[in-house]
């Protein structure tokens, strides 16, 4: 029976506005493997380093799966936390709490246990699967959880599995919520945004229809599938074509290139652009039949110019976010206007904002938002998120107006092109002037001496706020005067002039997320305790 939005409100979420199947394929995760069952069972369809499965294989371990979860209370709108290493355990158990309509929590592995515990307890989750040293470290925490911890690499789990009675049939609601994606806690408790399983399959069709990341090759996933964006990237893409999901834990640079050369089926590979860097930096090759696209960050122009010109293709670059759910929009496999994050996917279409929430004029910049395209085939398919676990005030505020609201800010050129200047919240305020990271950021980026770079704004009596400008040269004994003094003067020919850091600091490296992100209240952290 589908939810009525009585049952959305007591969750603290927005009913959708439409339901529209995507084109071509499953309306939920449940039945995605539908199709390849009957068109190709025996073709590879989940591997790493210790299993292979076809997918007849992959569908007899998930219906096990299932029955097991089951038996322990799993079924509509109940949850399931994991935390867990690339592999083929947890794609299975992902596709298996779907079979049932609950709900998947994925827990990056480096949280701290009481992150985890927070998220775990935010979420209801009644089953938590992750390592054993993991178990103890949250049993410390001494905060009293519902959940019940399960390790699938233990004997007595795999018993319970090869046990199992065969799940009950569910009747979907494809509308109904699935998955909960934690966000980053940087400036309070984590918030949790909620998803379809509607939302995570017209991911990959839209995808599919723009021809983004070769959908019809096997593909190699090595970012964290605890991030639900990565599990749709990765694995509902692969099973939305009938191909080969293969995966592995993040390696570095030359591990990453040799995996690649030897699984020689992987056609598709997202990495962060760290990642890039060093396979530039170090000179490592790349398979010829390979498309390898960045995400998580922003790709410096000079990077992108260097890798058309060492592997003969464009980088692929996206933006996106958590509550889209992932990509907005993508390069298309052309090199894009400088500074551009891309165009939109066929399902989407983007919309600028003032603060008021009218439309600004092609190439004014304001809030960036998107919602459904209103003509064509994918009419009214997209649906936003549901909104905000628990959380009614932040998803009205993410919903407003019946668009998602990204925090961003950026503009739209008059041929579709989408550049974001800076997250809203990471705006400066100096002496009255805005000015947004992102923007300095990017010109710095120009000089080819340097490895990354990041600008943050700390409190000032007589400013209000004065920017701090933090500097990773290439080379460890660069001269900074020189390097600081060839910064700036890029700054000068490109910008206002009150844009100029206030402030240098040279340092080796940034602490950066699981995503690639440099963690900007590090760098905060820093300055206060050197002040």
């Amino acid at each position: 029976m589908a939810m009525t939005p009585q049952d959305y409100e007591a969750l603290g979420l927005i009913a959708p506005p439409d339901r529209v199947a995507p084109p071509g394929g499953a309306p939920d995760v449940a039945s995605l493997l539908d199709r390849p069952l009957r068109e190709c069972p025996d073709a590879l369809a989940l591997a790493d380093p210790v299993h292979r499965y076809s997918y007849a294989e992959l569908e007899a371990q998930i219906v096990r799966w299932a029955g097991a979860f089951a038996a322990r209370g799993i079924g509509p709108g109940k949850a399931v936390g994991a935390s867990l290493p690339n592999g083929c355990a947890i794609v299975i158990a992902f596709m298996a709490v779907q079979r049932l309509g609950g709900i998947w929590v994925g827990l990056n592995t480096v949280l701290s246990a009481r992150e985890k515990a927070f998220i775990l307890g935010h979420s209801g989750s009644l089953i938590y699967l992750s390592g054993a040293a993991d178990q103890e470290l949250l049993a410390q925490t001494l905060i009293d959880l519902a959940c019940v911890g399960v390790d699938p690499d233990s004997a007595t789990w795999l018993a319970e599995v090869a046990a199992s009675p065969a799940p009950p049939v569910i009747a979907i609601d494809p509308f109904a919520p699935a998955v909960i994606m934690y966000t980053s806690g940087t400036t309070g408790q984590p918030k949790g945004v909620v998803h379809s399983q509607h939302n995570l399959v017209t991911v990959p069709a839209a995808l599919t229809e723009a021809g983004t990341i070769r959908p019809g090759g096997d593909r190699g996933v090595v970012q964290p599938l605890t991030i639900p964006n990565v599990m749709v990237l990765g694995a509902l893409m692969s099973f939305w074509n009938g191909k080969a999901l293969i995966t592995r834990p993040m390696p570095d640079a030359r591990t990453l290139t040799e995996w690649l050369a030897k699984e020689d089926t992987i056609e598709s590979c997202i990495v962060v652009p760290t990642t890039v860097y060093d396979i530039l930096e170090h000179g490592l090759p790349l398979p010829e039949r390979l498309e390898l696209a960045s995400g998580g960050a922003p790709i410096p122009t000079p990077m992108r110019k260097r890798f058309i010109a060492t592997f003969g293709y464009p980088l692929l670059g996206t933006y996106g976010l958590t509550e889209a759910p992932t990509i907005v929009t993508d390069t298309r496999g052309v090199e894009p206007p400088t500074g551009s994050s891309g165009k939109p996917l066929p399902h989407l279409r983007l919309v600028i904002l003032d603060q008021e929430g009218r439309e600004v004029p092609t190439g004014e910049v304001g809030g960036v938002c998107f919602g459904p395209v209103s003509e064509g085939k994918w009419a009214n398919v997209y649906t936003p998120p549901l909104g905000y676990w628990h959380n009614p005030e932040k998803t009205s505020e993410l919903l407003a107006g019946g668009v998602v609201h990204t925090g961003d800010v950026g503009s739209v050129d008059s041929d579709g092109w989408l550049f974001v200047s800076d997250r809203a919240s990471e705006l400066i305020l100096r002496a009255g002037s805005n000015i947004y990271p992102a923007e300095v950021e990017r010109v710095m980026q120009e000089h080819t001496e340097l490895a990354a770079c990041a600008m943050i704004g700390v409190p000032d009596e007589r400013l209000g706020m004065r920017t701090v400008a933090f500097i990773h040269p290439k080379d460890p004994a660069a001269d900074t005067a020189q390097l600081q003094a060839e910064l700036a003067e890029l700054i000068r020919a490109s910008l206002a002039r009150y844009k100029m850091p206030d402030e240098w600091r040279f340092v080796d490296g940034f602490e950066r997320n699981a995503m690639g992100k440099i963690v900007r209240p590090k760098l905060l952290a820093l300055v206060q305790e050197s002040a």
